[in-house]
């Protein structure tokens, strides 16, 4: 199934190119707010136009490597063999990985320690009275394989039970969360702030605050060093406006 989804996006970004010019950036949905944002900064500064979809960081990179897209957007780190493949990333910002829960769940106010939330996802806690909730089952909700966000999260974390609700982007986590009193899911700071949903503090730090330990880098990657309008496009983002957009997204800039 991860296959068949890389697969799609590339030919869908394919399918457009013969009807709209401009830069193309596709992959992490994480990034997608704030990409949207900065490609109508980058317009409106005098730039060509940027054409902004999702599918997930490994679906972008791919589209990166097979020439459909000039900029991949990653919420995780490139591997070993993607580098190897002549791809180069370009942190512009650095995200919070947000736990989110429902806003009745007392977890929210409470918080939980990295060790619970460790037993959370791997499945070892199965009932919410044991980690301060009211009784009740855990509904752990998760990334789709491929994801950025899924990839930064066991990095951070650890495993993620089998047993999660599989959803495909960070929107869908935050409206199965909103819906449902027992559920847990991670998304970016931003996407947590879009409301209906409650941040968890972890090991006493809430997200954003100095010491929080949920933090992963956002990049823009490139096949080889960026050139033309990718390029231009990066210099627009170290750009004092820029970095004002990015830090009303809720993160931080590099």
């Amino acid at each position: 199934m991860r296959m068949v989804a890389l697969l799609a996006l590339v030919l869908t970004l394919i399918g457009c190119t013969g009807t709209a010019s401009g830069l193309r950036i596709a992959g992490s949905t994480s990034l997608q707010p704030v990409m949207e944002r900065l490609a109508e900064g980058y317009r409106k500064a005098g730039g060509g136009r940027v054409i902004v979809q999702g599918g997930g960081t490994t679906a972008g990179v791919q589209a990166v490597l097979a020439g459909v897209a000039g900029l991949g957007a990653a919420s995780r780190r490139l591997t070993a063999a993607e580098s190897e493949q002549g791809l180069v990333e370009h942190i512009i910002a650095w995200d919070v990985l947000t736990v989110v829960v429902h806003p009745d769940n007392p977890v929210g106010r409470r918080g939980l320690t990295l060790a619970q939330l460790q037993a959370l996802f791997r499945g070892e806690v199965t009932d919410w009275a044991t980690v301060g909730g009211a009784p009740g089952p855990v509904h752990l909700v998760t990334r789709e394989a491929g994801s950025g966000s899924r990839e930064a999260f066991r990095s951070l974390v650890g495993p993620v039970s089998p047993r999660a609700i599989v959803q495909n982007s960070a929107g869908g986590i935050r409206m199965t969360v909103m819906g449902d009193p027992r559920a847990i899911g991670y998304v970016s700071l931003g996407v947590a702030r879009m409301g209906g949903v409650v941040a968890v503090p972890i090991d006493g730090k809430r997200p954003g605050e100095p010491g929080y330990p949920l933090v992963r880098p956002l990049s823009l990657v490139t096949l080889g060093p960026p050139r033309g309008e990718a390029a231009a496009f990066l210099r627009y983002i170290r750009s004092p406006e820029a970095r004002r957009l990015i830090m009303e997204e809720g993160l931080v800039p590099e």
